[in-house]
């Protein structure tokens, strides 16, 4: 039972790196690119990249994953829709398929990172990658917010978050998600400035959580390993 045990955690070091590379070349090349057709094209690309990617990455024997398989499926249909036809709402729904899909697989993804066969270096890089998606979630639910109740954030003039997509949400997002607070996005209504803080206090509580996790998963398996050898 040792040697599979062994043998199986040897077969799954290295998880999450593919993801984490995935997840920072979505949010940078989405940033990078300019609004044009052609690089809309380019994001949507990188878009189902880090969706199939983590379907994959994430994967546990005897798991279902229909229902991110589901939501992941109708995120690139109406993504492609939206491309096609650009209907008014289309936009809207991709939104709120993207957050709830950003959602699932933050838990699937924290309960991948947090199993008792990974290794150290795993669970850090499946750690960093729970953040990022953790930011992106509030950044596609920030967005629906803003679609369904327009104004709800002010953003600076003459800037380039003045110019409507969902670059300024990544950026809002993952800023209130560090506490950085530079004040230049701010919200506006009541809803969407409770919702920006629920997100800091998130952010603080998931770095404290999530390193008292890993050093009591480290410390068990130190203690497995030291038992294993007096054994």
């Amino acid at each position: 039972e040792l040697l599979l045990s062994i043998e199986r955690a040897d077969n799954e070091s290295g998880r999450f790196r593919l993801l984490l590379c995935s997840l920072v070349l979505f949010i940078v090349g989405t940033a990078a690119l300019p609004e044009t057709g052609p690089a809309r094209f380019l994001e949507f690309v990188l878009l189902v990249g880090a969706l199939v990617i983590a379907l994959v990455e994430l994967r546990v024997d005897g798991q279902s994953h229909l229902v991110p398989i589901v939501l992941a499926a109708g995120v690139i249909f109406v993504t492609v829709a939206d491309h096609a036809i650009r209907l008014r709402h289309l936009p809207v729904i991709a939104s709120i398929l993207v957050a709830i899909f950003s959602g699932v697989v933050v838990g699937l993804a924290y309960a991948s990172v947090m199993r008792p066969d990974r290794s150290v270096s795993d669970r850090i890089v499946g750690a960093i990658c729970v953040y990022l998606l953790i930011g992106l979630a509030w950044a596609s639910l920030f967005e629906t917010l803003d679609s369904v109740v327009p104004a709800s954030f002010r953003f600076p003039a003459g800037t380039a978050w003045a110019t409507p997509g969902t670059v300024r949400y990544h950026y809002f997002s993952f800023v209130t998600l560090a506490t950085l607070g530079y004040g230049d996005v701010t919200p506006q209504t009541a809803l969407a400035g409770t919702l920006a803080a629920l997100e800091a206090v998130s952010g603080q509580l998931y770095i404290g959580i999530t390193v008292a996790r890993l050093v009591a998963l480290s410390m068990a398996d130190r203690a497995v390993g030291s038992s294993k050898t007096g054994e």
